[in-house]
């Protein structure tokens, strides 16, 4: 039963890597996150003096954040607070509101400032728009976002010389930050908007926690839109200093109910902890940039002499000099849970899980309590449960433990009913995802796998409510609208299916899956050449995916060129190791062309990486003639209630492909009967029975013209 749908193939894919988790915004929901937020004067002559709000109106209407003071006349922001819809131009004008008094923007009713300046571009890193665009165009404008988020902006009007004072600045480097320790006590500042935007606010007790994944430095800051250009301050003044330094500016959060001003209140103690963390640009990603325009500071001007170029951290292409710092810092602090935790992230990322699995329980033995290390351990074990690993049962005790300490956590639940799915434990991954959507009902991943579920299931009816929900929750995320649309060729909406791709399609141009998708619809209507054109097209966009080339493969089987399919089912298998079902579509192919034994051959090398009790391999085993059709017929009737359908399916499809390659027309003619009934159409096999029933004189499949 290889999967024609490629998203549902991978609904766990976020198990894959830590690293992604931030594409599924979430809210931590432990009720033991306070809000610790204090209100601060921000007078001229005040250590906060210095913040203020940053305001630029134009035709499409207005932005705000914040900014603050970093010379007598210079402020020091985000740059997407500055950032019109072409960019940033030195020709823009915006306003700089700072102190306590009676001014303010007109169109808010409180007037609550007491200066204000125009305030223009001077030098300004890239603003990207993670909000729109493809999902690898957002992908690499949230990477960036972390290093170029930033704008120095030049006063009009020098309000340091109006009693205002300015904050100073401490760079330093992410390597130096991650061997010195990898965290940091800090204080966040910012006029946040569930204050009003013009109400100082600061967290007084958070940390820094330097670059944690692919992008900037994260912090467990509590965050609202409005903090954006705020400053995240060294707790203490350095030695013989006035004023507190700034390490970095607050550029992104990770929230998706900010329409309700609720919060970003990262709470440390819980398992996504990590996952959760907002994100800051740290001064040295842009110093030496900045620094010309900045008055005269010794610290600074030591650390340009060592620091020419700006900071762009870890690349997550290259992991290995993050596990070398944190390596570093382990050596000074070598029981510390957290430490042990992000070098075993970063493990990950160098495709080493068995030395993260390592971390992740050096972590725990540390700190046996440490719910991070747990969730992360559960994640990676989920992940490796290819059928290969065996970890499933370990990870589901992972999260069995952490769902009795954390009930109410949606992302929990969310992942314990992803590997149920995986698992074809539909029924119980429904009992997980609607506990999910109890605790977070506008959660995405909960009600999108709750809809694959209920397909499977066959509540075609609650699939489509959630389908829609989801859709109009998230009308700009193309992936929906593909997975949408297998679920329309699943019910017969043919026409509705296409015109989700399409809008896919307008949202995201060239979208593998959508593509992808595509030309499964066309293969379930019988117009082969169309979905071979598409197939061939999202191979070109993605030549790295066995499933676009088994499916591929599938429609070269289908028109009868068996040794491109056969070509195509082997490097799909090269490619997706753990798929054990090319091995038996190579089977197929390789015994119409007159090649029985070589197929076998692929079959007992299945049988050598992949468990003998484990399905398929009851099926391989039969067809090399090692087992008897009673023992494969015992093995089918084994698993969860869908499990045990898809079984059918398999061992149907699979005898009646043998019968055929034998010569026996009429028993294979009864096998593809029984697998077009099922309608199991979201299986590679289905299509093909279809085409073999045909040309047995059976029911018409291929469209003509």
């Amino acid at each position: 039963m290889r999967l024609a749908n490629q998203i549902a193939a991978h609904l766990t894919a976020f198990l894959a890597s830590a690293m992604l988790a931030c594409l599924l915004l979430a809210q931590a929901a432990n009720a033991e996150a306070i809000d610790d937020r204090i209100a601060a004067p921000r007078d001229a002559g005040t250590p906060m003096g210095a913040i203020g709000m940053v305001l630029r109106l134009d035709a499409t209407g207005s932005a705000l954040g914040t900014g603050f003071l970093v010379s007598p006349c210079h402020v020091l922001t985000a740059a997407h607070v500055v950032a019109e819809a072409d960019g940033i131009s030195a020709d823009q004008v915006m306003l700089f509101f700072a102190g306590s008094g009676e001014l303010g923007p007109e169109y808010k009713e409180a007037h609550s400032f007491g200066a204000l300046s125009p305030a223009r571009p001077l030098v300004w890193g890239e603003s990207h728009d993670f909000d729109t665009g493809s999902t690898a165009d957002r992908r690499d404008a949230w990477l960036k976002a972390g290093w170029d988020d930033w704008a120095l902006l030049k006063l009009d009007r020098c309000l340091g010389e109006d009693g205002f004072d300015y904050l100073k600045l401490l760079p330093v480097t992410t390597a130096d930050f991650t061997r010195q320790g990898g965290a940091a006590a800090a204080i966040s500042a910012g006029l946040p908007a569930d204050h009003d935007n013009d109400n100082l606010t600061v967290d007084p007790a958070c940390t820094l926690l330097g670059q944690i994944d692919s992008t900037g430095w994260q912090h467990d800051c509590t965050t609202m839109p409005g903090n954006s250009g705020g400053p995240i301050l060294a707790a203490k003044p350095e030695p013989g200093e006035d004023w507190p330094r700034v390490l970095a500016i607050s550029v992104i959060g990770k929230n998706e109910h900010w329409d309700d001003l609720e919060p970003q209140i990262v709470d440390t103690t819980s398992p996504d902890y990590l996952q959760l963390l907002p994100t800051a640009v740290p001064v040295s990603a842009f110093l030496p940039q900045i620094a010309p325009y900045l008055p005269q500071d010794h610290r600074l001007d030591a650390y340009l002499a060592s620091h020419k170029t700006p900071d762009r951290g870890y690349d997550i292409k290259a992991p290995q000099p993050a596990i070398a710092d944190l390596t570093a810092a382990l050596g000074q602090k070598p029981r510390d849970p957290m430490l042990l935790t992000r070098r075993g992230f970063w493990l990950e990322t160098a495709e080493d899980p068995a030395a993260a699995l390592v971390d992740y329980s050096a972590a725990l033995r540390a700190a046996p309590g440490f719910a991070p290390a747990l969730y992360a351990r559960a994640v990676l074990r989920g992940y490796r449960d290819d059928k290969l690993q065996g970890d499933r049962r370990a990870a589901m005790a992972d999260l069995d433990l952490l769902i009795q300490r954390f009930p109410d956590l949606a992302r929990l639940r969310i992942t314990r009913g992803s590997l149920l799915f995986g698992d074809y434990d539909y029924r119980q991954a429904l009992v997980d995802f609607d506990a999910a959507l109890t605790h977070d009902p506008r959660n995405i991943s909960a009600r999108l796998t709750r809809a694959n579920a209920r397909v499977e299931l066959g509540d075609f009816d609650g699939a489509g409510a959630d389908y829609d929900a989801v859709i109009e929750a998230r009308p700009d995320a193309a992936y929906l609208r593909v997975q949408r649309s297998y679920y329309l060729m699943r019910v017969g909406e043919i026409d509705k299916a296409f015109a989700d791709i399409d809008e896919a399609l307008k949202i995201e141009p060239d979208m593998p899956s959508a593509i992808s998708a595509r030309a499964n619809v066309h293969l379930d209507i019988g117009d082969v050449d169309a979905a071979l054109v598409d197939t061939e097209l999202a191979v070109k966009l993605d030549p790295e995916s066995g499933g676009y080339i088994a499916l591929r493969g599938t429609v070269k089987h289908i028109k009868g060129d068996l040794a491109g399919a056969i070509a195509d089912y082997r490097d799909a298998a090269r490619l997706d190791p753990t798929e054990p079902f090319d091995p038996l579509l190579l089977f197929v192919a390789l015994g119409q062309a007159g090649k029985l034994d070589e197929g076998k051959a692929e079959l007992r090398k299945l049988l050598k990486r992949w468990p003998t009790t484990e399905w398929p391999a009851p099926l391989a085993s039969y067809l090399i003639g090692e087992s008897s059709e009673a023992e494969l017929k015992a093995a089918a009737g084994t698993g969860t209630e869908v499990l045990r359908k898809y079984q059918d399916f398999d061992w149907h499809f699979y005898l009646g492909a043998d019968a055929m390659i034998q010569g026996d027309r009429q028993k294979a003619r009864a096998y593809f009967d029984h697998v077009v009934d099922t309608d199991m159409r979201q299986f590679l096999e289905y299509s093909l029975a279809r085409i073999f029933l045909e040309q047995l004189g059976g029911r018409a499949y291929l469209k003509t013209n």
